[in-house]
């Protein structure tokens, strides 16, 4: 019973909780990320966060890792022991640039949810014009701007980042006459690369909203 006791003291300080492959003291390698919060994942499997320790790589064969974090751009690298193929060192360390799209937004609940507005200006005319005033301070383009149902759709607004495109644009439409109310929608969606406005089958829906259109929400809900 004593020599098991000795035989656990002695393993123990070599267990760290970023090892894959058991109880290694010097053997493996390193992956270690720019964020101590970044997701690491071997060949789709989630193995650690910001540091992994006890990496083997097995003759002839090759992994694929991951590091992911929300506001920096996934990086994957694959690493094999095979003759011509990328290798990896004692120590890899992996640089996830800051995704730029994300800093230049906030993380909204009215992206892409309506928004109901009861104006303090009750006449209906001129609440829709104030309307359209206050929007088209953002907003430059109308697409579709229909007076007799009160309906309203911006143009796409494109904003590029180094490794997305954003698009925005505004709805905002009648719903009911009495009492008055309104509603808007922020549409916010995001593509990866370079994308057009057209392209709709590039885009997604996005739950952030660019900080430059962070007043417009501010001012419709308080002025109209």
């Amino acid at each position: 019973m004593k020599s098991l006791r000795i035989f656990f003291l002695l393993i123990i300080p070599f267990m760290t909780s970023g090892q894959v492959t058991g109880f290694l003291k010097s053997s493996g390698s390193i992956i270690r990320a720019n964020s101590q919060t970044a997701d690491i994942f071997i060949d789709g499997k989630l193995v650690g966060q910001g540091e992994v320790s006890g990496i083997n790589i097995k003759r002839n064969e090759c992994i694929t890792v991951q590091v992911s974090e929300v506001g920096y751009i996934t990086q994957i690298k694959e690493f094999c022991k095979k003759k011509g193929m990328p290798s990896m060192e004692k120590t890899e360390y992996i640089a996830m640039p800051v995704d730029d799209s994300f800093e230049a937004s906030d993380r909204s609940d009215y992206a892409n949810n309506d928004i109901v507005i009861n104006p303090k200006e009750k006449n209906i005319n001129t609440s829709w014009l104030n309307a359209i005033r206050l929007i088209t301070n953002y907003f430059d383009a109308l697409e579709v701007n229909d007076n007799d149902v009160r309906y309203l759709r911006t143009a796409w607004v494109v904003n590029v980042f180094g490794n997305f495109t954003i698009r925005s644009r505004l709805i905002f439409r009648l719903t009911n006459e009495n009492p008055l109310e309104y509603r808007f929608k922020l549409v916010s969606e995001r593509a990866r690369g370079e994308a057009s406005p057209r392209e709709d089958e590039k885009f997604k829906a996005w739950d952030r909203v660019l900080k430059r259109y962070n007043p417009l929400i501010e001012e419709v809900q308080s002025r109209l």
